[in-house]
């Protein structure tokens, strides 16, 4: 009868028979050697150990219980002040979009207005002679040689002040044709929509009919 030794992980036991090795309730997986083997092997791969060898029963599985936590009211109210939350943001955002929407056209209006103010100064102050009106009654001095005129100088423009107004008088033919021009400077201020009277003394021409007189330049103030 063949003798058999058992590794226990550290060190050999044997030799040990038959009934020896199944008091020793081996496995299948317990390292066996006999004289005539080459090298240890599992005791399930020798024939003659396997009527012998203990069955070890498969561990028990255990099951993954998984329980559904069901909703309680402290969920419900966490839902209901995230929706809060959420509206609150929403007319926080809202507010800020039209408060800068006001702020865009106050800035615009304010920049439209200056640019406006701005094109119409400079509009006025390329051709003075389109917003200055003179108007007025002459009549001969004394002695002839001279006209006197008392006129009135209307100033039309919106925004601009003209100062050294030049008037032009034009001296007429009883056939109106024109006798002569002649300019003089008004040295005074004349404001936006305003009139303010002058005088002038200029020389009379012979043949002379009639005059007439306009604003031919300015100066912008």
């Amino acid at each position: 009868m063949k003798k058999y030794y058992l590794h226990n992980g550290t060190e050999n036991i044997g030799p040990l028979d038959l009934d020896e090795l199944k008091a020793k309730a081996i496995t299948k997986n317990t390292q066996v050697w006999c004289d005539g083997m080459e090298d240890w092997k599992n005791a399930g791969e020798v024939e003659e150990l396997k009527s012998i060898l203990s069955v070890v029963p498969p561990p028990i599985a255990k099951k993954t219980e998984i329980k559904q936590e069901p909703i309680t009211s402290n969920k419900k109210t966490h839902w209901f002040w995230r929706i809060i939350r959420f509206l609150a943001i929403l007319i926080i955002v809202f507010i800020a979009i039209i408060a800068f929407v006001d702020y865009m056209n106050e800035k615009n209006s304010s920049s439209s207005y200056e640019e406006s103010i701005m094109t119409i100064a400079e509009i006025e102050a390329a051709d003075p002679s389109l917003y200055l009106n003179a108007t007025g009654t002459y009549k001969p001095t004394f002695l002839g040689d001279e006209l006197k005129i008392s006129g009135v100088i209307e100033n039309k423009a919106t925004v601009t002040n003209y100062k050294d107004v030049i008037v032009e008088v034009i001296f007429y033919s009883k056939t109106d044709s024109e006798i002569a021009r002649e300019q003089y400077t008004i040295y005074d201020f004349f404001a936006p929509k305003t009139k303010k009277e002058f005088k002038l003394k200029v020389k009379n021409y012979s043949n002379v009919e009639t005059i007439g007189w306009n604003v031919f330049n300015a100066t912008v103030k």
